[in-house]
C-alpha cells in the first residue's frame, strides 16, 4: 500500500485527497495533507479523519509519504517540486508544470540528479479514449502523412464572478497567464502529444468582455515542415466548440467532446491524384471507409464523480508499485513541450511577430517581468 499525501486542498486537491480517503486509488491511502490555509486545512482534516500541516517540508520529514500530489497555484509548483523530489519523495504535479519554460528546466534538472525518484504530470486528458485512439491511427500510419490540423476549443466559458473569485487567476503575476496557462494547457499538451512540436508561431492573443489583464482569446497558427495547424481558443463563447480535426493523404480524424469519427481512405491523395483521367478524381479511387467511437457514458459518469484525473493517480500508484518510469501516462519533463507552446505564444502576440522554435527562454523571463511590471502600475 502506498502513502500518498497532497499538498493544497484547493478545489483539485481536495478531490484527489478525497479519492484517496474513500478508496478509490486502489493500492494507495492518504496518510496527510497540507496547505496555507489553516481555515480550510481543519476543516478538510476534520471531516477525513487525516494528519494536516501548514508546512509540507514539516509534512515529509514527519510522514514518510511514499509520494505526494502537488495541487498549488502554478508559480508555487517549482519550488515544491524541487524540494520533494531532493527528499527523494515520488511527485505527481497538477498541470502547468510551471509558469515559464526556464524555471520548468530546473525541475527536470533536479530529477536528474535524483533518477531513482519517479516524476509525474496530470495530463488526464491523455487517458481519454479518443485521444489515445487518435494517437495510434496517426503513429500507425493509418490516415498517412498529416497534412491539416484544426483545433478549435473555445467551450471553456468563464464569467466575470469566476475571475473575481481569486486575485491570483487571470494575471501575469498571480497565474502567469489566462485562459492559455490554465484552461487551454490540456490541449496543448495534447496537441504535441499527437502531431510533436512546430518549428514557428504566430499568435494573436487578446482579452474581450473580461475585466483581466490577460488573454482569454486566442488564435494562433503552427508551422511545421509539411502542414500547419490553426488552434483558437476562447472562454467567453455560447455555446462554444470543442474540435479536433486532423486530415492526413490517407484519411480524417474529426473528435469532438464526446465523440470520434475518422475516414480511412483505400488510395492516399498522392495515388488518387497520379492515377485519375478525370478533372474530379475518379469517385472509384476516393472512396473511403467511416469509422465511429464515443468516449462511453460509463466513463462519463465515472468523470463525474471521480474526475479524470483519478485515472493518473492510479497510472501514478502502479508506476511506484513497479518502480518503473516508462510506466507513466505522461513524465514531469513532458510538461515543458505544451509550456513551450504557452510561452511563444504569448511572445508571438506581444511583439506581434512570429516566433521559431526552439523559444529563446530568457528573452520570455524578460517579457514576462514586464508585463507584470505594467499590471503592478496600472493597479495603483
Amino acid at each position: 500500500m502506498k502513502r500518498l499525501a497532497v499538498i493544497g486542498i484547493g478545489r483539485m486537491g481536495s478531490r484527489h485527497a478525497r479519492n484517496l480517503v474513500k478508496g478509490v486509488i486502489s493500492g494507495a491511502k492518504l496518510v496527510a495533507v497540507c496547505d496555507t490555509d489553516k481555515q480550510v486545512l481543519d476543516a478538510f482534516c476534520s471531516k477525513y479523519k487525516v494528519s494536516g500541516y501548514e508546512d509540507f517540508v514539516q509534512m515529509i520529514d514527519k510522514e514518510r509519504p511514499d509520494g505526494v500530489i502537488i495541487a498549488t497555484p502554478h508559480r508555487s509548483h517549482i519550488a515544491i517540486a524541487k524540494e520533494c523530489v531532493k527528499r527523494g519523495v515520488h511527485t505527481l504535479l497538477e498541470k502547468p508544470i510551471s509558469v515559464t519554460v526556464k524555471e520548468a528546466e530546473e525541475v527536470v534538472e533536479t530529477l536528474k540528479d535524483n533518477d531513482s525518484v519517479i516524476g509525474a504530470m496530470m495530463f488526464n486528458q491523455r487517458t481519454n479514449r479518443l485521444y489515445k485512439k487518435a494517437k495510434q491511427l496517426i503513429e500507425g500510419g493509418m490516415i498517412g502523412k498529416v497534412q491539416r490540423v484544426n483545433f478549435t476549443v473555445t467551450d471553456w466559458y468563464r464569467t466575470q464572478f469566476y475571475y473575481d473569485m481569486g486575485g491570483w487567476r487571470a494575471s501575469w503575476s498571480g497565474e502567469g497567464g489566462g485562459t492559455l496557462i490554465n484552461q487551454c494547457v490540456h490541449q496543448l499538451d495534447i496537441l504535441q502529444w499527437l502531431i510533436g512540436m512546430p518549428n514557428k508561431i504566430n499568435a494573436y492573443c487578446k482579452t474581450v468582455g473580461r475585466n483581466i489583464t490577460t488573454e482569454n482569446d486566442v488564435t494562433a497558427v503552427l508551422s511545421y515542415e509539411n502542414f500547419e495547424c490553426v488552434f483558437t481558443a476562447s472562454t467567453h463563447e455560447i455555446p462554444g466548440t470543442n474540435r479536433l480535426e486532423i486530415a492526413g493523404d490517407r484519411g480524417k480524424i474529426v473528435i469532438e467532446k464526446y465523440k470520434m469519427k475518422y475516414w480511412l481512405n483505400e488510395y492516399s491523395e498522392s495515388e488518387i491524384n497520379a492515377k485519375s483521367k478525370r478533372d474530379y478524381g475518379n469517385k472509384q479511387d476516393k472512396k473511403s471507409k467511416k469509422h465511429s467511437l464515443s468516449y462511453g457514458l460509463s466513463r462519463m459518469i465515472y468523470d463525474g464523480i471521480y474526475g479524470q484525473q483519478s485515472r493518473i493517480i492510479k497510472n501514478f500508484v502502479k508506476a511506484l508499485e513497479l518502480g518503473d518510469k516508462s510506466a507513466l501516462i505522461a513524465r514531469m519533463e513532458e510538461g515543458i513541450n505544451g509550456l513551450t507552446l504557452i510561452n511563444a505564444m504569448n511572445t508571438s502576440s506581444w511583439l506581434k511577430k512570429p516566433v521559431e522554435l526552439p523559444l529563446d527562454n530568457d528573452e520570455y523571463e524578460r517579457l514576462l517581468d514586464q508585463k507584470i511590471k505594467e499590471e503592478q502600475a496600472n493597479k495603483m
